[in-house]
């Protein structure tokens, strides 16, 4: 889409996952491949929502940026 669209629309991706996993979403994407492919935002509930400690999943998603 970044191809297309012009730099003032931003994208928005959810979807967001670590790594892949079993749950209810069909497309998702790594935060470091949503980035690559030219997302400006990314949306990332449930691996922060859902983890036994929000904080070191919230921390692990950003270091996987870097």
């Amino acid at each position: 889409l970044r191809a297309w669209l012009p730099r003032e629309i931003p994208l928005i991706t959810p979807g967001i996952r670590l790594s892949a996993s079993d749950d209810d979403q069909k497309r998702t994407m790594t935060p470091k491949d949503a980035i690559t492919a030219g997302a400006d935002f990314l949306v990332i509930g449930r691996p922060i929502t859902r983890a036994i400690d929000p904080r070191s999943a919230a921390r692990s998603i950003f270091e996987s940026l870097e």
